[in-house]
Protein backbone atom coordinates (compact mmCIF):
# COMPACT_ATOMS: atom_id res chain seq x y z
CA UNK A 1 0.00 0.00 0.00
CA UNK A 2 1.60 3.57 -0.87
CA UNK A 3 1.88 5.10 2.18
CA UNK A 4 2.72 8.59 0.29
CA UNK A 5 -0.29 11.03 -0.32
CA UNK A 6 -0.97 12.97 -3.56
CA UNK A 7 -2.94 15.93 -1.97
CA UNK A 8 -2.58 18.92 0.12
CA UNK A 9 -4.25 19.59 3.16
CA UNK A 10 -4.38 16.06 4.30
CA UNK A 11 -1.89 14.62 6.98
CA UNK A 12 1.01 12.29 5.38
CA UNK A 13 1.54 8.43 6.88
CA UNK A 14 4.10 9.89 9.02
CA UNK A 15 4.49 13.00 10.74
CA UNK A 16 7.55 14.50 11.24
CA UNK A 17 9.23 17.82 12.12
CA UNK A 18 7.70 20.76 13.18
CA UNK A 19 8.79 20.41 16.83
CA UNK A 20 9.66 24.10 17.16
CA UNK A 21 6.16 25.36 15.92
CA UNK A 22 4.77 22.75 18.14
CA UNK A 23 6.82 23.92 20.95
CA UNK A 24 5.59 27.60 19.85
CA UNK A 25 1.78 26.62 19.73
CA UNK A 26 1.97 24.87 22.94
CA UNK A 27 3.48 27.75 24.81
CA UNK A 28 0.77 29.96 23.60
CA UNK A 29 -1.42 27.23 24.87
CA UNK A 30 -0.55 27.11 28.25
CA UNK A 31 -0.26 31.35 27.88
CA UNK A 32 -3.72 31.42 27.38
CA UNK A 33 -5.28 28.33 29.72
CA UNK A 34 -3.39 30.74 32.36
CA UNK A 35 -5.02 34.11 31.14
CA UNK A 36 -3.07 35.95 29.19
CA UNK A 37 -4.37 34.67 25.65
CA UNK A 38 -2.16 34.47 22.38
CA UNK A 39 -2.84 34.42 18.59
CA UNK A 40 -0.38 33.40 15.97
CA UNK A 41 -0.66 33.19 12.35
CA UNK A 42 1.39 30.47 11.05
CA UNK A 43 2.35 31.10 6.98
CA UNK A 44 4.43 30.24 4.05
CA UNK A 45 4.06 29.03 0.50
CA UNK A 46 1.68 26.46 -0.92
CA UNK A 47 2.32 22.97 0.48
CA UNK A 48 4.84 23.89 3.22
CA UNK A 49 2.33 22.02 5.69
CA UNK A 50 0.74 24.58 7.17
CA UNK A 51 -2.45 22.86 7.40
CA UNK A 52 -0.99 19.72 7.98
CA UNK A 53 0.41 21.62 11.33
CA UNK A 54 -3.21 22.81 12.53
CA UNK A 55 -4.20 18.74 12.36
CA UNK A 56 -0.94 17.69 14.66
CA UNK A 57 -2.06 20.50 16.94
CA UNK A 58 -5.25 20.01 16.95
CA UNK A 59 -5.30 16.14 17.28
CA UNK A 60 -2.43 17.04 20.85
CA UNK A 61 -5.34 18.85 22.42
CA UNK A 62 -7.39 16.28 22.08
CA UNK A 63 -8.35 14.84 25.41
CA UNK A 64 -6.81 17.62 27.24
CA UNK A 65 -9.22 18.22 30.08
CA UNK A 66 -11.43 21.17 29.95
CA UNK A 67 -9.66 22.00 26.21
CA UNK A 68 -11.69 22.24 22.99
CA UNK A 69 -10.65 23.34 19.65
CA UNK A 70 -12.46 23.87 16.58
CA UNK A 71 -10.79 24.01 13.13
CA UNK A 72 -12.58 26.16 10.60
CA UNK A 73 -11.78 25.54 7.18
CA UNK A 74 -12.31 29.07 5.22
CA UNK A 75 -13.90 30.13 2.08
CA UNK A 76 -14.20 32.66 -0.42
CA UNK A 77 -17.29 34.06 -0.20
CA UNK A 78 -19.79 36.93 1.20
CA UNK A 79 -18.64 38.47 4.32
CA UNK A 80 -21.73 37.72 6.49
CA UNK A 81 -20.51 33.88 5.84
CA UNK A 82 -17.83 33.87 8.44
CA UNK A 83 -21.02 33.76 10.72
CA UNK A 84 -22.01 30.46 10.06
CA UNK A 85 -18.71 29.49 9.41
CA UNK A 86 -18.26 29.62 12.72
CA UNK A 87 -21.60 28.67 14.32
CA UNK A 88 -21.40 25.65 11.78
CA UNK A 89 -17.77 24.20 12.72
CA UNK A 90 -18.38 25.19 15.94
CA UNK A 91 -21.52 22.98 16.23
CA UNK A 92 -19.94 20.04 14.65
CA UNK A 93 -16.60 19.91 16.50
CA UNK A 94 -18.26 20.58 19.98
CA UNK A 95 -21.33 18.50 19.50
CA UNK A 96 -23.55 21.66 19.90
CA UNK A 97 -26.83 22.16 18.23
CA UNK A 98 -26.72 24.82 15.77
CA UNK A 99 -30.30 25.97 16.66
CA UNK A 100 -29.95 26.32 20.23
CA UNK A 101 -27.04 28.55 19.19
CA UNK A 102 -28.89 31.08 16.74
CA UNK A 103 -31.40 30.73 19.28
CA UNK A 104 -29.56 32.02 21.84
CA UNK A 105 -28.30 34.58 19.79
CA UNK A 106 -31.43 36.08 19.12
CA UNK A 107 -32.63 35.76 22.71
CA UNK A 108 -30.09 38.21 23.81
CA UNK A 109 -30.93 40.84 21.59
CA UNK A 110 -28.68 40.45 18.69
CA UNK A 111 -29.72 40.35 14.94
CA UNK A 112 -27.29 39.29 12.48
CA UNK A 113 -27.57 40.07 8.77
CA UNK A 114 -26.73 37.48 5.88
CA UNK A 115 -26.28 37.33 2.48
CA UNK A 116 -29.64 37.39 0.78
CA UNK A 117 -31.25 39.58 3.36
CA UNK A 118 -32.21 37.04 5.61
CA UNK A 119 -31.81 38.04 9.77
CA UNK A 120 -31.98 36.30 12.51
CA UNK A 121 -34.38 38.54 14.07
CA UNK A 122 -36.30 41.15 11.68
CA UNK A 123 -37.42 42.87 15.11
CA UNK A 124 -33.83 43.90 16.21
CA UNK A 125 -31.85 46.27 14.26
CA UNK A 126 -29.00 44.46 12.58
CA UNK A 127 -25.63 44.44 15.11
CA UNK A 128 -22.08 45.51 13.96
CA UNK A 129 -20.28 42.78 12.69
CA UNK A 130 -17.68 43.30 15.41
CA UNK A 131 -20.39 42.95 18.70
CA UNK A 132 -21.90 40.09 16.56
CA UNK A 133 -18.97 37.74 16.62
CA UNK A 134 -18.24 38.60 20.22
CA UNK A 135 -21.75 37.52 20.67
CA UNK A 136 -21.32 34.51 19.03
CA UNK A 137 -18.08 33.10 20.82
CA UNK A 138 -18.93 34.19 23.58
CA UNK A 139 -22.37 31.96 23.13
CA UNK A 140 -20.05 29.07 21.98
CA UNK A 141 -17.75 29.26 25.06
CA UNK A 142 -20.76 29.13 27.38
CA UNK A 143 -21.72 26.15 26.31
CA UNK A 144 -18.33 24.42 26.86
CA UNK A 145 -17.97 22.22 29.58
CA UNK A 146 -15.74 22.91 32.73
CA UNK A 147 -14.48 25.38 35.32
CA UNK A 148 -12.46 27.27 33.04
CA UNK A 149 -12.65 25.98 29.72
CA UNK A 150 -10.11 27.07 26.80
CA UNK A 151 -11.45 27.64 23.79
CA UNK A 152 -9.10 26.82 20.35
CA UNK A 153 -9.99 28.25 17.30
CA UNK A 154 -7.98 27.04 14.00
CA UNK A 155 -8.40 28.85 10.97
CA UNK A 156 -7.16 27.45 7.62
CA UNK A 157 -6.88 29.14 4.69
CA UNK A 158 -6.85 33.28 6.31
CA UNK A 159 -6.24 34.54 2.54
CA UNK A 160 -9.24 33.44 1.63
CA UNK A 161 -11.39 35.85 3.31
CA UNK A 162 -8.92 39.03 2.97
CA UNK A 163 -9.46 39.01 -0.90
CA UNK A 164 -11.69 41.72 -1.80
CA UNK A 165 -13.29 44.87 -0.36
CA UNK A 166 -16.09 42.64 0.87
CA UNK A 167 -13.95 40.52 2.93
CA UNK A 168 -11.00 42.61 4.16
CA UNK A 169 -12.33 44.06 7.10
CA UNK A 170 -12.41 40.31 9.02
CA UNK A 171 -9.59 39.81 10.12
CA UNK A 172 -9.86 43.81 11.90
CA UNK A 173 -12.94 42.44 13.37
CA UNK A 174 -12.14 39.10 14.13
CA UNK A 175 -9.30 41.37 16.36
CA UNK A 176 -11.84 43.46 17.85
CA UNK A 177 -13.96 40.68 19.16
CA UNK A 178 -11.02 38.87 20.69
CA UNK A 179 -9.11 42.04 22.38
CA UNK A 180 -12.62 42.11 23.93
CA UNK A 181 -12.78 38.73 25.37
CA UNK A 182 -9.44 38.58 26.15
CA UNK A 183 -10.27 41.59 28.73
CA UNK A 184 -13.69 39.99 29.90
CA UNK A 185 -10.95 36.88 30.98
CA UNK A 186 -12.35 34.49 28.17
CA UNK A 187 -9.64 32.10 27.44
CA UNK A 188 -10.19 31.86 23.78
CA UNK A 189 -7.05 31.09 21.36
CA UNK A 190 -7.04 32.30 18.13
CA UNK A 191 -4.58 30.12 15.49
CA UNK A 192 -4.70 30.49 11.97
CA UNK A 193 -2.51 30.02 8.17
CA UNK A 194 -1.86 32.18 5.41
CA UNK A 195 -0.16 32.31 2.59
CA UNK A 196 3.12 33.42 2.00
CA UNK A 197 2.36 37.06 1.47
CA UNK A 198 -0.46 37.29 3.99
CA UNK A 199 1.21 40.14 6.31
CA UNK A 200 1.81 42.08 3.66
CA UNK A 201 -2.14 41.43 2.63
CA UNK A 202 -2.64 42.49 6.14
CA UNK A 203 -0.73 45.63 6.58
CA UNK A 204 -2.70 46.62 3.46
CA UNK A 205 -6.05 46.45 5.36
CA UNK A 206 -5.57 46.44 8.52
CA UNK A 207 -2.24 47.60 10.15
CA UNK A 208 -3.72 46.97 13.54
CA UNK A 209 -4.42 43.16 13.75
CA UNK A 210 -0.37 42.95 13.34
CA UNK A 211 -0.11 43.92 16.66
CA UNK A 212 -2.56 41.11 18.08
CA UNK A 213 -1.71 38.61 15.54
CA UNK A 214 2.27 36.95 16.48
CA UNK A 215 3.47 35.90 12.78
CA UNK A 216 5.52 32.81 12.33
CA UNK A 217 6.85 31.58 9.14
CA UNK A 218 6.81 27.71 8.32
CA UNK A 219 10.38 26.84 6.91
CA UNK A 220 11.31 23.71 4.52
CA UNK A 221 12.12 20.34 5.91
CA UNK A 222 15.64 19.58 6.11
CA UNK A 223 17.03 16.65 5.24
CA UNK A 224 17.12 14.41 7.77
CA UNK A 225 13.66 15.34 8.05
CA UNK A 226 12.89 14.59 4.31
CA UNK A 227 14.88 11.28 5.46
CA UNK A 228 12.57 10.32 8.55
CA UNK A 229 8.91 10.94 6.37
CA UNK A 230 9.87 8.92 3.34
CA UNK A 231 12.30 6.19 4.95
CA UNK A 232 9.82 5.39 8.08
CA UNK A 233 6.53 4.82 5.85
CA UNK A 234 8.09 2.90 3.46
CA UNK A 235 10.00 0.68 4.95
CA UNK A 236 6.71 -0.28 6.98
CA UNK A 237 5.60 -1.58 3.56
CA UNK A 238 8.59 -3.05 2.94
CA UNK A 239 10.19 -0.67 0.47
CA UNK A 240 13.13 1.09 0.90
CA UNK A 241 14.84 4.16 -1.00
CA UNK A 242 18.65 4.54 -1.70
CA UNK A 243 20.54 7.14 0.37
CA UNK A 244 21.24 8.66 -3.16
CA UNK A 245 17.54 9.09 -4.28
CA UNK A 246 16.80 10.48 -0.51
CA UNK A 247 18.86 13.49 -1.29
CA UNK A 248 17.83 13.93 -4.78
CA UNK A 249 14.71 14.21 -3.64
CA UNK A 250 15.33 16.43 -1.11
CA UNK A 251 17.53 18.69 -3.70
CA UNK A 252 14.43 18.53 -5.98
CA UNK A 253 11.52 19.46 -3.20
CA UNK A 254 13.74 21.81 -1.54
CA UNK A 255 11.99 20.50 1.59
CA UNK A 256 8.74 20.84 0.32
CA UNK A 257 6.47 18.37 2.05
CA UNK A 258 3.96 18.16 -0.69
CA UNK A 259 6.19 18.24 -3.72
CA UNK A 260 8.04 15.33 -1.17
CA UNK A 261 4.76 13.79 -0.91
CA UNK A 262 4.58 13.59 -4.63
CA UNK A 263 7.41 12.37 -5.40
CA UNK A 264 7.41 9.90 -3.28
CA UNK A 265 4.74 8.52 -4.23
CA UNK A 266 5.68 7.84 -7.92
CA UNK A 267 8.75 6.45 -6.77
CA UNK A 268 7.05 4.20 -4.60
CA UNK A 269 4.92 3.08 -7.46
CA UNK A 270 8.07 2.06 -9.24
CA UNK A 271 9.96 0.30 -6.78
CA UNK A 272 11.73 -2.96 -8.06
CA UNK A 273 12.09 -6.19 -5.39
CA UNK A 274 11.59 -3.66 -2.70
CA UNK A 275 13.93 -0.89 -3.59
CA UNK A 276 13.91 2.65 -4.99
CA UNK A 277 17.10 3.36 -6.88
CA UNK A 278 18.13 6.32 -9.27
CA UNK A 279 16.52 4.02 -11.72
CA UNK A 280 13.43 4.01 -10.41
CA UNK A 281 13.34 7.89 -9.84
CA UNK A 282 14.96 8.32 -13.10
CA UNK A 283 11.45 6.64 -14.46
CA UNK A 284 9.03 8.18 -11.64
CA UNK A 285 9.87 11.71 -11.53
CA UNK A 286 8.37 12.67 -15.07
CA UNK A 287 5.03 11.77 -13.63
CA UNK A 288 5.43 13.52 -10.74
CA UNK A 289 6.31 16.24 -12.63
CA UNK A 290 3.47 15.91 -15.03
CA UNK A 291 0.89 15.68 -12.02
CA UNK A 292 2.46 18.97 -10.58
CA UNK A 293 2.08 20.54 -13.78
CA UNK A 294 -1.74 19.82 -14.27
CA UNK A 295 -2.68 20.66 -10.70
CA UNK A 296 -0.73 23.54 -10.45
CA UNK A 297 2.13 25.06 -12.92
CA UNK A 298 0.42 25.14 -16.13
CA UNK A 299 -2.29 27.12 -14.52
CA UNK A 300 0.16 29.73 -13.19
CA UNK A 301 1.96 29.75 -16.50
CA UNK A 302 -1.30 30.46 -18.48
CA UNK A 303 -2.93 32.89 -16.61
CA UNK A 304 0.47 35.34 -16.84
CA UNK A 305 0.99 37.56 -19.42
CA UNK A 306 3.15 37.87 -22.05
CA UNK A 307 5.51 40.04 -20.49
CA UNK A 308 5.72 37.84 -17.63
CA UNK A 309 5.84 34.44 -19.74
CA UNK A 310 8.89 36.01 -21.41
CA UNK A 311 10.46 36.92 -18.17
CA UNK A 312 9.70 33.02 -17.04
CA UNK A 313 11.47 32.02 -20.21
CA UNK A 314 14.88 33.87 -19.11
CA UNK A 315 14.65 32.05 -16.18
CA UNK A 316 13.83 28.86 -16.89
CA UNK A 317 16.56 29.04 -19.49
CA UNK A 318 19.50 30.20 -17.44
CA UNK A 319 21.90 28.13 -16.06
CA UNK A 320 21.87 30.07 -13.10
CA UNK A 321 19.47 30.15 -10.23
CA UNK A 322 19.71 33.72 -9.28
CA UNK A 323 19.37 36.28 -11.72
CA UNK A 324 20.42 39.90 -11.12
CA UNK A 325 18.24 42.60 -12.36
CA UNK A 326 21.21 44.36 -14.78
CA UNK A 327 21.10 40.52 -16.39
CA UNK A 328 17.09 40.57 -16.93
CA UNK A 329 16.94 44.11 -17.89
CA UNK A 330 19.64 43.24 -20.75
CA UNK A 331 18.24 40.49 -22.43
CA UNK A 332 17.42 40.65 -26.06
CA UNK A 333 13.60 39.69 -25.02
CA UNK A 334 12.98 42.68 -22.79
CA UNK A 335 12.27 45.16 -25.00
CA UNK A 336 11.33 47.42 -21.91
CA UNK A 337 11.93 48.35 -18.08
CA UNK A 338 10.97 45.18 -16.08
CA UNK A 339 11.07 46.78 -12.87
CA UNK A 340 6.74 46.68 -12.49
CA UNK A 341 6.58 43.05 -13.93
CA UNK A 342 9.43 41.71 -11.64
CA UNK A 343 7.23 43.41 -8.40
CA UNK A 344 4.07 41.87 -9.68
CA UNK A 345 5.64 38.51 -9.97
CA UNK A 346 7.01 38.30 -7.10
CA UNK A 347 3.77 39.41 -5.65
CA UNK A 348 1.86 36.51 -7.00
CA UNK A 349 4.70 34.54 -6.24
CA UNK A 350 5.87 33.28 -9.72
CA UNK A 351 9.67 34.38 -8.58
CA UNK A 352 11.52 35.04 -5.33
CA UNK A 353 13.70 38.09 -4.61
CA UNK A 354 16.34 37.06 -3.20
CA UNK A 355 18.05 40.10 -2.54
CA UNK A 356 18.42 43.70 -3.84
CA UNK A 357 17.98 43.36 -7.77
CA UNK A 358 18.96 39.51 -7.35
CA UNK A 359 15.87 36.92 -8.25
CA UNK A 360 15.10 33.75 -8.72
CA UNK A 361 11.96 31.28 -9.68
CA UNK A 362 9.69 30.30 -6.52
CA UNK A 363 11.13 26.64 -6.98
CA UNK A 364 13.21 24.62 -8.15
CA UNK A 365 10.15 22.27 -8.97
CA UNK A 366 8.64 24.91 -11.16
CA UNK A 367 11.94 25.39 -13.05
CA UNK A 368 11.99 21.44 -14.18
CA UNK A 369 8.45 21.89 -15.23
CA UNK A 370 8.96 25.02 -17.46
CA UNK A 371 12.57 23.71 -18.84
CA UNK A 372 10.66 20.04 -19.73
CA UNK A 373 7.76 21.43 -20.87
CA UNK A 374 8.90 25.02 -22.73
CA UNK A 375 5.64 26.47 -23.06
CA UNK A 376 7.40 29.52 -24.07
CA UNK A 377 8.33 28.41 -27.35
CA UNK A 378 6.71 28.44 -30.76
CA UNK A 379 8.14 25.77 -32.96
CA UNK A 380 11.10 26.15 -31.70
CA UNK A 381 11.56 29.33 -30.77
CA UNK A 382 11.56 31.40 -27.50
CA UNK A 383 8.79 34.06 -27.32
CA UNK A 384 9.87 37.59 -27.78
Amino acid sequence: MNPFKKRTGVLPSYFTGRSDELKELRRIYYSTKNGDAGHIILYGPKGIGKTCLLFKFQEEMEGLEDTYSVRIPLVEGSFFDIYSLIVDSSAESLGIKVSSVWDTIKGIGINIPFAGGFTVSREIPPTSPSVAIRKILETIYHKLKGENPVLILLFDDLQRIIMNEDTQRVLSILQSALVELNLKEFKIMFVATGSFDIFSKIQDHTDSAIRTFDPYELKPLSLAEVRDAINIPSSKEGIIFDEDVLERIYSVCEGNPYYLQVIAHNCFEEATNGRVTTIEFEKSFPNALNFLAQREFRHMYEKSPIQERKLLAIFAESNSDVLAYTEIKGNKNVKSEPSKVLRNMTRKNLIVKESRGKYKLRDKMFKEYLRTDKPYEINGTLLN
